[in-house]
């Protein structure tokens, strides 16, 4: 079974959750528009968006390096999906849990139905929260993701 799931969500996922330094004021303002676009209509996620996105990476050196490698680990890769199995219930345990998350707004209203509408919410969920960086670390099932993928993270 192949997912359908957007490596650039993901691999900006993985970079983020491997930041050493957190993202300044205009990152972050960029990941909550993301994330509002992604909450309101996840299924226009598009080339704009992406290309949104990319330009915010590539402009912090840090998060392009593990972007970079993230992104080319997981192009080359026909199937994720049981190392994603997990995100879903971690991203219920994490809006039920964790206050910082609740503060800025509300949680996700789309519910999972595949894993590209998990990574929309753990996006969504993230962009949502003061330290984006703090939330994508709780995420265990990220840790196993980067252990298949060679990556021991930060």
């Amino acid at each position: 079974m192949t997912v359908n799931i957007h490596n650039s969500k993901l691999a900006f996922i993985l970079a983020l959750s491997d930041l050493n330094n957190p993202l300044n004021e205009s990152e972050k303002h960029i990941l909550i528009e993301m994330g509002k676009q992604l909450d309101l209509q996840p299924s226009l996620w598009s080339d704009k968006m992406e290309n949104i996105l990319i330009e915010m990476i590539q402009s912090n050196p840090e998060l392009n390096q593990h972007y970079t490698q993230y992104k080319s680990q997981l192009d080359n890769l026909p199937d994720i999906s049981e190392n994603l199995s997990e995100i879903d219930q971690e991203l219920k345990s994490l809006m039920v849990m964790d206050n910082t998350v609740r503060t800025r707004g509300f949680k996700p209203t789309n519910q999972p139905t595949g894993y590209d509408s998990q990574i929309n919410n753990l996006v969504v969920l993230a962009s949502r929260s003061e330290e984006p960086e703090t939330v994508v670390k709780q995420v265990s099932s990220l840790d196993k993701l980067k252990q298949m993928l060679g990556h021991s993270g930060q």
